[in-house]
């Protein structure tokens, strides 16, 4: 892809400082990545999964907190 702008390049892709910090955790047998927010609340990022059925479940929707 190419994108013709007169913007420079990290007005389009600007940089993140506040990075997060993600980590693989089991939760309820399935594979996620997990990530803690500034309150030190542990944050569904996302579901690893072959099973399309666990993308269903409401346990897995992301940015929801790990109990």
């Amino acid at each position: 892809m190419i994108l013709y702008t007169p913007l420079a390049m990290d007005d389009i892709f600007p940089s993140r400082p506040e990075d997060k910090v993600i980590t693989q955790r089991w939760i309820h047998g399935r594979l996620c990545l997990v990530w803690r927010d500034d309150d030190g609340t542990d944050r569904l990022e996302r579901l690893l999964s072959t099973d399309p059925s666990d993308y269903l479940d409401p346990r897995f929707q992301p940015n929801s907190p790990i109990r």
